[in-house]
């Protein structure tokens, strides 16, 4: 069955001029909607980072701006990799596709190696996400999103007609997004291995995949995603938690309820900058990282929280049509990869702290505080700004057909 939902990329036959296909992503100009609209998040996140995290820094490290001075470095850095990325062209990293793909594999290795981190969350559970050396802290997982999509992009680029063979294109495919999918649970982040899973997922539909496999690999998730739920009393209380939620509003968990009562005590227009109650005395846990958008709610109200829903929405959307303007195929699936991950993260993350979805600890990009969150994203957003430079309505004049 032909698959009539993917975008006009996704055909390979598509057909280009020879200047269209050489000229530079270097040499255009950047796509300045999407620079702006990161920048005024990347800002209001470090607003809310303090404004949410002070209390909390002041509490366990005897100063208000810990918090604040880590995101402020990753920031930097962040930014200094937006710009470097987005003149570094694009298609030097489909060259190096395997090799990134590899090294994100080791990294998430290393996290059950010595040099992995462990902490102990909000209800004492113990995760290892991280890899210490010295005094640098990272994320693997944050580098494994960026290189799953460009394996996919690539894999969907080179050879397009082979992801509509199950055994040629399909089950490669689905046995590389499985193995990151379970090195990311082990850790366990279930919340991050579903967004890798889905993402990829999403760019192999758009790239070319039959419905039938499509139906396949949903029925066979569902079915995987089942048993992992039921296996588990936490988890399986986290679902009949959220469906005696959908059942009597009065029935929302611990975590949920007071996430909803910040957002309801912000009312319309807010209680103002700082002066939420929830992030005192660790009332509403996680604060500044998963649930920082109920802060903006409780400090901005219904409108702040609008605000930061609709330059989402505009990102989404500056993204999308950069995917739309590139001629090459590569680029294209890239951008909506790029676009795909921080869009559903941020779906998730905002579903979640309103209700919408089951309770998971996901943050929301560019204003939760992790720096290894923050930085990748930052450097998603270069890698985008780079491609911008390639599409033809960003070109000078005097390069255009």
């Amino acid at each position: 069955m032909q698959n009539q939902n993917t975008l006009n990329y996704a055909n390979p036959n598509i057909i280009r001029s020879e200047r269209e296909r050489t000229v530079s992503p270097s040499l255009g100009r950047v796509d300045t909607g999407l620079l702006a609209v990161t920048l005024c998040l990347v800002g209001i996140g470090i607003l809310m980072v303090y404004s949410a995290g002070h209390v909390l820094s002041a509490r366990d490290f005897g100063t208000n701006y810990r918090y604040l001075k880590i995101q402020a470095i990753a920031c930097l850095i962040g930014l200094i990799g937006m710009g470097i990325a987005s003149y570094v062209p694009y298609t030097l990293y489909q060259r190096h596709s395997t090799k990134l793909l590899f090294l994100a594999l080791g990294l998430l290795i290393l996290v059950f190696t010595p040099i992995g981190l462990s902490a102990i969350g909000t209800d004492d559970s113990k995760f290892t996400r991280w890899i210490a050396v010295g005094p640098i802290r990272f994320q693997p997982v944050e580098f494994a999103k960026i290189a799953l999509i460009i394996h996919t992009a690539h894999f969907l680029a080179h050879k397009p007609e082979r992801i509509r063979n199950l055994f040629n294109g399909v089950l490669p495919n689905v046995l590389i997004i499985g193995l990151m999918f379970g090195l990311v649970v082990m850790q366990p982040d279930f919340g991050s291995a579903a967004l890798l899973a889905a993402t990829a997922g999403c760019l192999l539909f758009i790239g070319g995949i039959r419905i039938f496999h499509t139906l396949l690999l949903v029925g066979g998730g569902a079915a995987l995603l089942t048993g992992y739920i039921i296996s588990d009393d936490y988890r399986m209380k986290r679902i009949t938690d959220y469906w005696e939620t959908l059942q009597s509003p009065d029935a929302v968990s611990y975590q949920l309820g007071r996430s909803l009562n910040a957002l309801r005590w912000g009312g319309i227009k807010g209680v103002g900058l700082d002066e939420s109650t929830a992030k005192i005395n660790n009332y509403l846990p996680e604060a500044h990282t998963d649930f920082i958008f109920s802060i903006v709610g409780e400090e901005f109200g219904f409108i702040g929280g609008t605000v930061i829903i609709i330059l989402f929405m505009i990102f989404i959307w500056r993204g999308i049509s950069i995917s739309r303007r590139t001629e090459n195929r590569f680029g294209a699936l890239y951008a909506t990869g790029l676009t795909i991950i921080i869009g559903l993260q941020a779906f998730i993350n905002i579903g979640v702290v309103t209700g919408l979805l089951p309770t998971k600890g996901i943050t929301l990009p560019f204003l939760s505080y992790g720096g290894s969150s923050l930085v990748i994203s930052l450097v998603s957003v270069g890698i985008l700004l780079n491609i911008s430079r390639g599409t033809l309505r960003s070109l000078p004049k005097t390069l255009k057909p």
